[in-house]
């Protein structure tokens, strides 16, 4: 067998795994979406199956070897088959780490997890979920352990780089430190301001029906296709789906407070953008899919921050706003977008402001490194929760449900996916910096209301690419330089003084 040969073969294998990864997909969104909660275990025990199918096929010898002597040969490649082995033999080398036996059991407590974080949300009961989530942690511990033998470092680092490949404590820890220090000199400056931002515009009569029906017109003229894309409620807004044909956004709405539904509509339409951008040739291919999680945030986070909370945008929609909520009609451009960028402490992740949204992700962060280090244990959870909330914003949760329940993520078992949301922050500001080099017009164009133009340019410039390049290199070929904060603490001390005076020299 020849080297094209080998890489046929290789692709064929891909493609079935990937096929079996799309249902399982699918069987997730299912679940948070439509599935009856009589149907729990039922689902836990399929999703167990499954993933025991795609587990063998992956770990299978045969593909094991194909691997290992491409990899071998990768001198005689070309690149872009060298990168198409790299990819497939970090996934056959993360899925023989583990056995079987483990990846089952991970998905038939996740499965089982979702619904009794639900059950323990909708009650504030941690103590409810604490006993699943405790086995998730360990079952989790074990697989970080296993995919970090021989390696230096935290064992941390091993769930880090599921979810932004080649991230480390190590990488992670100065970049957020360097984050938080920053933003907390911001939120003080905006504590000891005299401006005072009017919030109300955005609360009182805002009708779910009529949010969603907003929402939605905003997602269109984003670029989503909704031939190849859903809008659907959950308890907590997600993009799922199965590639660029089958997106699935959810979001909720809150009938007194617009924030959450139409921004977290615009978050989601990002990572909808995204995924509907990438190449459907790709799909079934060790090449296909987003290259990082923190790029995949980057999308979500670039449309909900520095698109839907600017001027020009409101420029165009606070009229269309008004035409279905006449009690805008008397608010000013002005006013409204003073309102949207309202900063300020609170209590909620998904409905926190651009600024005060990294400190949540901080101390999401520091929990998880040292709930596997060892130094934190599951009990003690929601009471070190309320102390870091208390220290890096100055507010307490007044239960659970608002607290250390608010997040999916840890009922799904995505330890290491949180920090992925503050770098996808810096990624989206350096970005847009060399969007707007690239397009001296584009505010413009946004108070016209044309998105097109940065849509096409995403694209051209993220979103085509899948895993043709790494993460790194994406964002340099990009913008011409490795990831760094002073992009985004540009972007936002230019907003937070524009909204709140200029920082003490």
């Amino acid at each position: 067998m020849d080297h094209k040969e080998a890489l046929v073969e290789l692709e064929q294998r891909f493609a079935e795994i990937k096929d079996l990864q799309a249902g399982i997909s699918i069987l997730g969104w299912d679940q948070e979406v439509m599935m009856p909660p009589g149907g729990a275990d039922a689902r836990a025990n399929t999703m167990a199956t499954l993933t025991t199918v795609v587990h063998e096929r992956t770990t299978a010898r045969p593909l094991a070897r194909l691997v290992e002597r491409l990899h071998d040969e990768r001198e005689a490649l070309k690149p872009r088959q060298r990168r198409t082995v790299e990819l497939a033999r970090r996934m056959v080398k993360k899925a023989t780490a583990i056995p079987s036996s483990l990846a089952a059991e991970i998905a038939r407590t996740e499965s089982r997890g979702l619904e009794a974080w639900k059950a323990a949300r909708a009650t504030s009961d941690f103590a409810r979920f604490a006993p699943l989530l405790e086995h998730m942690v360990d079952l989790k511990r074990e697989v970080a352990k296993l995919n970090h033998k021989k390696r230096k470092g935290s064992v941390y680092d091993a769930l880090l780089d599921d979810y932004e490949p080649g991230a480390t404590v190590e990488s992670i820890d100065p970049v957020l430190a360097e984050l938080s220090e920053m933003t907390t000199a911001l939120v003080k400056h905006i504590a000891s301001s005299t401006v005072v931002v009017d919030t109300t515009p955005l609360t009182g009569d805002y009708h779910a029906q009529g949010q969603r029906e907003f929402a939605k017109d905003v997602v269109l003229a984003m670029g989503v296709d909704l031939a190849r894309g859903r809008l659907d409620l959950s308890t907590h807004p997600f993009c799922g789906g199965v590639g660029p044909g089958d997106v699935r956004m959810t979001g909720r709405y809150d009938p007194r407070d617009l924030r959450p539904g139409l921004f977290g509509a615009v978050h989601e339409a990002g990572h909808g953008l995204y995924e509907q951008g990438l190449d459907p040739k790709r799909a079934r291919s060790p090449l296909g899919g987003a290259v990082s999680m923190a790029v995949h945030e980057s999308q979500s986070r670039l449309w909900e921050n520095q698109v839907a909370r600017s001027r020009p945008f409101w420029q165009h929609w606070l009229p269309r706003l008004a035409e279905m909520f006449p009690h805008l009609r008397n608010v000013s451009l002005d006013a409204f977008w003073r309102a949207v960028n309202g900063m300020r402490p609170s209590l909620i992740r998904v409905e926190a402001d651009e600024l005060t949204y990294n400190l949540h992700i901080v101390l999401r962060y520091e929990i998880e490194r040292d709930l596997f280090e060892g130094r934190l244990r599951v009990r003690d959870l929601p009471e070190r929760w309320n102390a870091g909330m208390q220290a890096k914003l100055g507010i307490v949760p007044e239960n659970d449900a608002v607290g250390v329940l608010q997040d999916i993520h840890w009922a799904m078992g995505a330890f290491g996916y949180f920090p992925t949301y503050s770098l996808g922050n810096l990624y989206a500001a350096q970005i847009m910096e060399a969007a707007r080099v690239a397009m001296p017009e584009l505010d413009t164009h946004i108070a016209a209301g044309n998105l097109r133009p940065l849509v096409d340019w995403l694209h051209e410039n993220v979103h085509r690419h899948d895993q043709v390049y790494d993460a790194p290199t994406l964002l340099k070929k990009i913008s011409g330089k490795s990831l760094s904060v002073e992009p985004f603490r540009r972007y936002i001390t230019h907003k937070v003084e524009a909204v709140f005076g200029p920082m003490p020299s």
